[in-house]
């Protein structure tokens, strides 16, 4: 069975978004995993431990989940049959 490349990566970057967004509000908010933020810190642009910072660290996992989920499913694609 092949994966239909655009669809997969669509999904992975709606998770990706969306569970950083989740767990970003639940850090500034209650001081969850902050050490983890401070970690990823120099990898999205921008990005600071505010409410702001949330949305900026989702505006970037989308697109890191979108090209990880493509590059998944075409080497997938590219060693299935069919």
């Amino acid at each position: 069975m092949r994966l239909n490349a655009r669809a997969f990566a669509f999904a992975a970057a709606i998770i990706a978004g969306s569970l950083s967004l989740v767990l970003n509000v639940l850090s500034v908010l209650t001081g969850f995993a902050t050490a983890f933020f401070a970690v990823i810190e120099p990898f999205h642009p921008g990005y600071s431990h505010t409410l702001l910072g949330a949305f900026i660290s989702a505006f970037w996992m989308v697109i890191y989940g979108y090209v990880i989920g493509a590059t998944f499913a075409l080497i997938y694609n590219a060693f299935t049959k069919g």
